[in-house]
């Protein structure tokens, strides 16, 4: 087993993964797979960093749906963190109650608020004022009501990928300070909604605790403001944000930062929330791909994989570097090498100066920290069926979602003649 690369998930060794899928999957290539014992550990962990202040962690759907890894989690206590209406029914149906499940996004449909109006959520919160509206009309037909936290855009900058930070000044998410602390005073204007909250997320992959920590100083300064014009705020939903280091040399400070929370926020009244994701189930999974391919084109050595870009978007979109490790180092010179997928797009590269031993077709490569944005993110382009997902647990394997052949890309053609009048 080569360095710094897992000899098992779940107690199940990483060698035998695939051989086993192939016995009921004979053409599988890649594959994921995760670890149900790391998610619970983690769940545990990342409520035991707010120990002894009450906070309420709310794992963000958004980062891996897979129900195995939700049920695992649920099991541990966590809340669920929904983005769309689908999440919402995915949360209900693994069994999360209403009051564990929160309902984000800056799109807000007719659908998702009369949804959260009629069957129950934790909080909605509420990215734009005409969003109240449309919440108060859905609660009022349902007669019921429906707590609220107004998104704030704090214009705090975290660095990074653009397009993980999200609470920047020019971000889309989220209303200024001053339309949010007249909103707060005027709730009397929506009857039906319990307005008391405030939302903040600055951004995702946050490596170090100092912008979560000016976040939560906004916080209690944004609360004091509201109290003094009566309107005391009793809920601050903190987002989410806590990175991973997708090297493999450090971790986010979550205890440092969860200790330092209760410390600052004990002897307040407010009620607090966490919604991570990534923290929770980067590190759980694991993409497999066995190696197709290995060219040399002058001095440049291209290993390619059987899983791509619509696979794992991650690289593509963001730039962002996995760790690729063989599962078996064959002996020779550990020298450079660009891992791409079999992807026809030239952004179909998932490193381009991994340093690996040599490999040969039908080697298989373990991508690292995949479990995060990864199987969520996937696609069929190129006409390439979504690959298996499985899960470890106890040195047990279990195929959990099959992955989709040819014929799969097929199943969705209707002849449906619509009347347009």
């Amino acid at each position: 087993m080569t360095p710094d690369l897992p000899r098992d998930l779940g107690g199940v060794p990483l060698a035998s993964v695939l051989p086993a899928l192939r016995a009921i999957e004979p053409g599988a290539r890649a594959c994921w797979v995760y670890d149900l014992d790391a998610i619970r550990g983690r769940a545990r962990r990342m409520q035991a960093a707010f120990v002894p202040l009450s906070v309420r962690v709310a794992q963000a759907l958004k980062a891996n749906s897979l129900p195995d890894l939700l049920a695992a989690a649920r099991a541990e206590g966590l809340a669920a963190e929904a983005g769309s209406l689908g999440e919402l029914k995915l949360a209900e149906a693994i069994g999360f109650r209403a009051a564990d499940r929160n309902l984000n996004g800056n799109g807000r449909t007719p659908e998702e608020a009369d949804w959260a109006a009629r069957r129950g959520v934790h909080s909605v919160n509420a990215d734009h004022l005409d969003e109240l509206e449309l919440l108060e009309t859905a609660a009022a037909a349902a007669g019921t009501t429906v707590r609220v936290a107004l998104r704030v855009n704090p214009a705090i900058e975290i660095g990074g990928h653009p397009y993980v930070a999200t609470g920047g000044d020019d971000a889309k998410f989220g209303v200024s300070p001053r339309e949010a602390l007249a909103a707060w005073e005027g709730r009397a204007r929506w009857p039906h909604l319990r307005l008391d909250g405030l939302h903040l997320h600055v951004g995702s992959q946050i490596q170090t605790d100092e912008p979560l920590r000016r976040c939560v100083e906004f916080a209690f300064e944004l609360a004091a403001a509201a109290a003094a014009r009566g309107a005391r705020l009793g809920l601050v939903n903190l987002g989410g944000g806590f990175g991973v280091d997708y090297e493999g040399r450090a971790e986010f400070p979550l205890e440092t930062y969860g200790r330092w929370l209760a410390g600052r926020a004990a002897g307040s009244a407010l009620e607090w929330v966490v919604e991570p994701g990534r923290w929770l189930t980067a590190p759980v999974g694991v993409l497999l791909a066995e190696v197709l391919a290995v060219k040399r084109r002058e001095d440049r050595r291209f290993v390619v994989l059987a899983a791509g870009m619509n696979d794992l978007l991650r690289p593509a979109l963001y730039r962002a570097r996995h760790r690729i490790l063989p599962l078996a180092e064959r002996p020779g010179e550990r020298t450079a090498a660009t891992v791409v997928g079999p992807v026809c797009e030239s952004a179909d590269v998932f490193e381009r100066d991994a340093v690996l031993p040599p490999l040969a077709p039908g080697d298989v490569c373990a991508i690292l920290d995949a479990g995060a944005y990864g199987a969520a993110m996937s696609s069929n382009y190129n006409g390439r069926g979504r690959l298996a997902e499985l899960v470890a647990e106890g040195g047990r394997l279990t195929r959990v979602r099959e992955g989709e052949g040819a014929d799969a890309l097929l199943a969705r053609r209707t002849a449906d003649v619509l009347d347009v009048g």
